[in-house]
């Protein structure tokens, strides 16, 4: 199989999903041969379409429309236009019209009919090229292989209106791409289908394609495309009905709501056991992560409760047991990424699980406390009691190594990660002059997360009788706090260090990690008016977002996965801290700013990152070349925003729902919020903003719910 260059650019691609399967095409519905864009049909972590072009009488097609509005479907409109002379001699032209129509359930299914707008008959030969070479993820992104060979290309079958291509990879699965035809082509051999007809004034025609992908014995069910699709809209009406609805006055705001809405039910996908789980984000990160999953759940909180405890559950079903160094796997430790690809199954790649991610553990600790805030649902966290107590165990004994009461990593796997905490490139972590900082690392993000999951998991222990347990977290979290606030405080820039290094050095970098901790709540209150200076400075701050990387420092690069560029899950945890904190002036700021970005984004959507040029010098947010859209924690950004507008947070157990300073911003007139859940109490809430200032009503409450709104 020939090894395509490494993606380069992905900003135009076209993008549908349904479970484990998506497929990316061109703007025009084309998977070209030989593409830079990762373009084709993937499913559990392989390319089974590689290529597929159509081709109607060799015309140069004229784009009309692509769509991917509704996440499982695709429609393009081509028109092909032809030259004809009139009686006077005068030219014009007449069109062939194509349009194409996919629908991705168990298999791809297009539809494509050709309409002949002319005044005379036309004879059509339509061709489409196609191929399958069974490659990696990690290949499509330029992964070289070091320890497997590759697998063994099985014989192409070709019958009277379908052609299957087989694989079997070095993990001895047997892979296989069956495409059909109806009708059945004029010609149809290894890589090319041809079809003709010959189409009078106003005639038509249609060709269906059917591509399914299979993986060793498993046979995926088969249905017409009116079912498939049926079932499709079923199962997005179902999850609508499951989720908090909104109304705003401003058109933007609910596009993006709605697209989170809608991108979050995308991203759901079904393990091997038929349990759901949330992938990361499309293409590259199509997969269980810890991280992502935990974060995107915690800002869903407001629309979707139980979407956290399908999240714990699953961490929880993956912990680590053992000391693996090849996985980076240790007993308690939660997951950072699962892959099923041939690459993980041969032993190329580690991902079976890896557990190369520092903050996955705390975070996990984090969201089960909230779960529960949300819920008040007592025998789920009993259930998990076992997995808390291991995760605990996990931040004391391996988390921290080395006894300084800090949490850090430190690369085992010669195939894992540099970097562990969620800034996880090669060159995220360095010091002021660009060095790299020497391990082992201790995030400033990470302390903040283990001071939150330690505090907040007080109030729990207590719930299901662990007194002493209670007594000693509450303890170790005030140490951690006091500690933290003289560590990594660097007192001349008014900000904290991003990390301490393997000698117990600050790295001195300005970044936006800091920020993390101000939704922790582990940053002391005479220090964080002066954080939150400067995360609003212009070296943070572009006018369309916080930049990873401040301006100043020498690795800043406003293309830098991690060193310079705007990620909205960041920034919307960042306004949410500020807002905990009672800067609401500067989490508006913010919000604002990736509001006005959000605004430029095709289909509502914000992309996983974007470029950190200032907006002085750029009028448009940049978009990154080869960003996830949909991503699930920049899908989350958006209802994590809306809840820092009304200050809302949940206390289930007591039967109350907290309204703390609401503000809306100036452009933002009205927010209607209809069926939020609080355990099992349901309520509307409406913002309405006057003169700059907001009030609240509460028109609807099921249950008993207590609603207390402070100003």
């Amino acid at each position: 199989m020939a090894k395509p260059q490494p993606v380069t650019d992905i900003r135009d691609v076209q993008v549908i999903k349904h479970d484990r399967a998506f497929f990316l095409s061109d703007r025009l519905g084309d998977v070209p041969e030989g593409n830079r864009a990762a373009l084709g049909l993937y499913y559990r972590d392989t390319r089974f379409l590689s290529r597929l072009e159509l081709t109607v009488n060799d015309l140069r097609p004229l784009l009309l429309h692509s769509s991917t509005e509704r996440n499982y479907s695709q429609t393009v409109e081509l028109a092909y236009p032809v030259m004809m002379a009139d009686p006077y001699g005068f030219e014009h032209r007449e069109n062939l019209a194509v349009s194409r129509n996919r629908l991705l359930g168990d298999s791809l299914m297009e539809q494509i009919e050709v309409a002949n707008y002319g005044t005379v008959s036309r004879s059509l030969e339509l061709q489409l090229e196609f191929d399958a070479d069974f490659l990696d993820l990690f290949e499509v992104r330029g992964w070289e292989r070091r320890k497997i060979e590759p697998g063994q290309p099985q014989p192409v079958r070709v019958g009277k209106n379908s052609v299957t291509f087989g694989y079997r990879g070095a993990d001895g699965e047997a892979r296989v791409t069956t495409i059909r035809f109806s009708p059945a082509p004029d010609e149809l051999s290894e890589n090319v289908a041809v079809f003709r007809a010959e189409l009078e004034p106003a005639g038509r025609t249609e060709i269906r394609i059917e591509v399914t992908p299979e993986i060793g014995d498993h046979k995926p069910a088969r249905r017409s495309h009116q079912e498939a699709r049926q079932k499709l809209e079923q199962e997005y009406s179902s999850w609508r009905k499951r989720c908090t609805r909104f109304n705003t006055s401003n058109l933007q705001l609910s596009s993006f709501l709605d697209r989170a809405i809608l991108d979050l039910r995308m991203l759901l996908s079904e393990d091997d056991n038929g349990e759901p789980y949330l992938d990361a984000g499309v293409p590259w990160y199509a997969a269980l992560f810890g991280r992502d999953s935990i974060l995107t759940a915690y800002q869903c909180l407001g629309v979707n409760p139980q979407l956290a405890w399908g999240v714990l559950k699953g961490l929880a079903a993956l912990q680590g047991t053992e000391e693996d160094e090849w996985r980076e796997e240790e007993p308690g430790k939660i997951l950072h990424e699962v892959r099923v690809g041939e690459l993980a199954g041969a032993g190329e790649v580690p991902h079976t699980p890896y557990f190369g991610s520092v903050d996955s553990t705390p975070l996990w600790l984090v969201l089960l406390t909230y779960a529960y805030a949300w819920t008040g649902d007592v025998d789920t966290v009993k259930e998990l009691w076992p997995n808390a107590v291991a995760a605990l165990e996990w931040i004391d004994r391996f988390g921290d190594s080395d006894g300084d009461g800090y949490v850090e990593y430190q690369k085992r796997s010669e195939r894992g990660l540099d970097n562990q905490g969620w800034k996880d490139s090669w060159n995220a972590i360095c010091r002021p002059d660009g060095e790299l900082a020497e391990g082992p690392i201790a995030l400033v993000e990470v302390q903040g997360y283990v001071y939150q999951a330690k505090a907040r998991m007080v109030a729990l222990a207590r719930a299901v009788g662990e007194v002493d347990l209670a007594d000693r977290l509450e303890k170790e979290a005030a140490e951690l706090k006091e500690r933290f606030n003289e560590d990594f405080w660097l007192d001349e820039e008014g900000y904290f260090a991003l990390a301490l290094d393997g000698k117990k050095e600050r790295v001195r970098t300005i970044t936006s990690n800091p920020g993390h901790c101000l939704w922790s709540q582990i940053i002391d209150e005479d220090k964080a008016g002066r954080v939150a200076r400067k995360l609003l400075a212009p070296g943070l701050s572009s006018g369309w977002g916080i930049r990873t990387l401040a301006t100043r420092q020498k690795a800043f690069d406003p293309l830098g996965y991690h060193t310079g560029t705007v990620w909205p899950h960041d920034n919307a945890l960042i306004a949410h801290g500020l807002k905990l904190y009672g800067f609401d002036e500067e989490a508006m700021k913010i919000i604002d700013q990736l509001s006005m970005a959000g605004m430029h984004f095709p289909l509502a959507r914000y992309p996983e990152l974007f470029c950190g040029f200032s907006r002085h010098d750029a009028p448009l947010p940049v978009e990154y070349p080869v960003a996830c859209r949909p991503q699930a924690w920049s899908s989350g950004a958006p209802l994590l925003m809306l809840r820092s507008y009304g200050g809302i947070s949940a206390d289930a157990p007591a039967g109350k729902l907290d309204i703390v300073r609401p503000q809306l911003p100036e452009w933002l007139e009205r927010i209607e919020i209809v069926g939020m859940r609080v355990g099992k109490a349901r309520v509307d809430l409406t913002f309405s903003s006057r003169e700059g200032v907001t009030a609240t009503q509460v028109p609807r409450k099921e249950g008993d719910i207590e609603v207390l709104i402070r100003q």
